[in-house]
């Protein structure tokens, strides 16, 4: 059992049309005149004035940190085509002479979903189970009453069910997932699933592929050391091209990680949108209990009642049952994405919030574990996310600085720098992947430079966490909240600092004399906006400004002459159009 599934585009459901796969050829006509149109202004702004060398050695400091940051992504990227290409088509060998599992049970869980959502959702899951003929207990966890009718309409109208299927409605209390899972869990361990059956938890808005099910569930029956798997997302998006390219970027940077982090049978989330567990794991009363009522310990805060993050609770008492986990990128799941109400900023700010808050509150007992048990490469990678957002701020921080101090040109050579390794990861990203749109290069940026941005606030603030559309959020607050933003200043200004050490900025001397290259722009006193000269020409002669206060003027030496006193004359670097 268990073939593959390589789900067809479906450019937007054939049962829900305004949800989209892909953008139009207008969007992508959009995308090429805006990245070449900023190609085109940013050359326009090339500064030509020399660049300080002091400058450019106090920037590659910074850039050394890029390059660590780049050979980490390389990491990753080679592990992911080793566990595609190689690893991952042997445990799908093994899995097409699986058997298939004793029986199903599967949690559904929905908030004010649309009955038109309800229905394609159902239906495909239907679809599945029939053409998959194992007995399933369908617990839908709903919100609506209406819901009942239309769920018990549709498993009526079917006939080709394999005997002993159930269809259970529980309507939801209104206080949150957590609740309504727990509740579906109660009634799923009630029947006293055997050994060699599987668990399914899944939202109500996730629309399974043709075959995805068995796919997915023979490679958990094949590999008797897994504990859970969880497969890729396609997200179908109602909205405009901006919003759908944003999701499909995160879906396929997720696919790579995934991949990468699977190698090593280990995951860092076992996604709600649908993951299948053995029924041993869910069989232990660990599971149960963090899925309904998890906390983790805060050294600031104390305890936190986790209200979101359950794919976290479920990834963390797997790990710590001694179970493996799996990715299955060849089986992919249609997730229907829409942004909350508030504009893009606001919306992809708000669900960055939730994600990374959930990153961050599991993440700390998931380093405890230590490599041993969590694996070196996991556990590596969880110390990773505490660092990485420090050091994707770094690179624009120490530019803006030397912007400052020595010439805004920096500026536009950093913007230039950017739209180059962006559009090459872009194309990289389509060799490995086969998609790519030209909104992807700035949605990348956007997506590093906001997700650190929120990541240092939520790691100062572990306790901000509420659901996007459902009003759930933790009761009460600890007395140590207040101190939250004192903490966050505190360490933004050590950061600003390290980094302007970094940069050598204490060390350097502003630069002298008139403004240069796109400052000259702005400044009065150069006519037609061109730069007022200075003591050094266009030639290869550079010269040394006059002491701060000796009244002297600049004087040229030679490139390379020796002063009085015997310091070097410092070099200058003409940077070409």
């Amino acid at each position: 059992m268990g073939a593959p599934c390589t789900p067809p585009d479906p450019g937007g459901s054939a049962l829900l049309p305004e949800y989209r796969a892909r953008s139009g050829p207008a969007s992508h006509a959009a995308g090429v005149l805006a990245y070449l149109g900023l190609w085109v202004l940013l050359l326009a702004l090339l500064p030509d004035a020399p660049v300080e060398i002091e400058a450019l050695q106090g920037v590659a400091i910074i850039g050394v940190i890029g390059l660590w940051r780049w050979s980490w992504a390389g990491v990753h990227l080679a592990r992911m085509l080793l566990y595609r290409r190689v690893v991952f088509p042997a445990m799908r060998a093994r899995a097409e002479q699986a058997p298939p599992p004793g029986a199903l049970h599967i949690i559904v869980t929905s908030y004010r979903i649309a009955a038109e959502m309800n229905a394609a959702v159902y239906s495909r899951l239907l679809d599945e189970l029939e053409a998959m003929g194992v007995p399933a207990v369908i617990v839908a966890c709903a919100s609506d009453p209406a819901d009942a009718t239309l769920l018990g309409g549709l498993l009526r109208r079917r006939t080709g069910l394999a005997e002993g299927t159930v269809l259970h409605v529980l309507m939801q209390d209104g206080t949150g997932k957590r609740s309504a899972m727990a509740a579906g869990l109660r009634l799923i361990l009630a029947g006293d699933p055997r050994p060699g059956s599987q668990v399914i938890l899944m939202d109500g808005d996730t629309l399974l592929a043709p075959g995805s099910l068995s796919a997915t569930c023979g490679i958990l029956a094949a590999h008797r050391e897994l504990g859970a798997v969880t497969t890729g997302n396609l997200p179908l998006v109602s909205g405009h091209a901006w919003t759908r390219e944003w999701y499909r970027l995160r879906m396929l940077q997720r696919d790579a990680l995934m991949c990468s982090m699977s190698l090593s049978r280990r995951l860092l989330v076992l996604t709600g949108r649908f993951s299948v567990f053995r029924a041993e794991v869910v069989r232990d009363p660990d599971f149960l209990r963090r899925v309904e009522s998890d906390t983790v310990t805060h050294w600031r805060l104390g305890s936190l009642r986790l209200v979101t993050g359950d794919d976290k609770s479920t990834w963390f008492s797997t790990l710590s049952q001694g179970w493996r986990m799996a990715y299955v990128p060849d089986v992919k799941v249609f997730c229907l994405e829409e942004l909350p109400a508030g504009g893009f900023l606001r919306a992809t700010t708000a669900l960055m919030t939730r994600w990374f808050g959930n990153m961050s509150r599991n993440s700390g007992r998931g380093i405890a574990l230590g490599p041993r048990r969590l694996g070196f490469f996991a556990w590596a990678s969880l110390l990773d996310q505490r660092v990485s957002p420090w050091t994707t701020l770094s690179g624009p921080l120490a530019v803006l600085y030397a912007a400052f101090v020595h010439d805004p040109g920096f500026v536009v050579l950093y913007l230039m720098w950017i739209l180059a390794t962006r559009g090459a990861w872009g194309v990289l990203v389509w060799l490995t992947s086969g998609s790519f749109h030209p909104f992807f290069p700035l949605l990348l940026y956007y997506g590093q430079i906001s997700g650190a941005l929120v990541k240092v606030f939520i790691f100062h603030h572990p306790d901000r966490q509420r659901w996007t559309r459902q009003k759930v959020a933790p009761g009460g607050a600890a007395p140590a909240r207040g101190l939250s933003g004192g903490f966050l200043a505190l360490s933004a200004c050590a950061f600003v600092l390290l980094v302007v050490v970094l940069s050598g900025a204490p060390w350097t001397e502003p630069h002298q004399g008139a403004p240069t290259g796109i400052a000259a722009l702005f400044d009065p006193s150069s006519p037609a906006g061109s730069p007022a000269p200075t003591c050094a020409t266009r030639g290869a002669v550079p010269c040394i400004g006059p002491a701060p206060g000796s009244g002297m003027a600049g004087e040229p030496f030679p490139t390379g002459q020796r002063a009085a006193g015997g310091s070097q004359i410092p070099k200058s670097v003409n940077s070409a159009r």
